[in-house]
């Protein structure tokens, strides 16, 4: 079908709009973790004494120690560098769908090179979501490491059970082929926007129309 400048320059339905409450739920997560992350750090600071575990083994049992000084911040402060480097990759995943669509790698990419620019948008907007998740659960991971380490510093606990780590572990990649699935899902349904495919289409017939014939 072909499409007129108005068809292109028209929005698509499934813009990242329709995203946006979960985009919201993720960044509130990452905004209060942060918060309290560096709330249960000064909190605890008093509280410690001249030496603090700064390390633990796959068990559990501190294996590592550090005068208390700077270095007990230091957990927080990664958690903002990486807030930053996942948040400015979010941030620069649009300027490259919009500017440079090509190095973008999702699935269905002939029919997403095909999309203007705000349907390839709401395209990437399920990666831009999976970013925030993993931001989210980094930062509830810091916050128990953080706080854990403050209890076996102060003696309240003996050991920081590692059993959380694969729980991160796993919400990170149980959650990953649903995000897959969803970004298909935005594939096809911009293209149906802008009239790329037809209302039944799943993209399976865009697919085909690419492969040589068969003699």
């Amino acid at each position: 079908m072909h499409r007129t400048p108005a068809d292109i320059d028209r929005p698509a339905t499934s813009s990242p709009a329709r995203n946006a409450p979960l985009l919201v739920a993720c960044i509130a997560l990452i905004a209060l973790a942060q918060g309290a992350l560096w709330w249960r750090a000064v909190s605890w600071y008093p509280s410690l004494p001249a030496r603090i575990p700064m390390h633990f083994d796959a068990a559990g049992n501190p294996d590592g120690w550090s005068d208390k000084g700077p270095m007990w911040f230091l957990l927080p402060a990664i958690s903002l560098v990486l807030l930053a480097f996942l948040g400015g990759i979010a941030v620069w995943l649009g300027a490259l769908v919009r500017n440079a669509p090509a190095l973008v790698n999702v699935p269905r990419k002939d029919l997403f090179l095909k999309l203007s620019p705000a349907g390839r948008l709401a395209v990437v907007a399920p990666t831009r979501i999976f970013l925030a998740w993993v931001i989210a659960l980094v930062m509830l991971l810091f916050l128990y490491i953080l706080e854990g380490s403050a209890r076996v510093a102060v003696l309240h606990e003996k050991m920081l059970p590692s059993w959380p780590v694969f729980v991160f572990l796993g919400l990170v990649f149980s959650t990953l082929p649903f995000f897959y699935i969803a970004t298909m899902h935005a594939v096809d349904r911009a293209a149906r926007d802008e009239g790329l495919l037809g209302a039944t289409d799943d993209g399976s017939s865009s697919r085909r129309s690419s492969e040589p014939r068969s003699r």
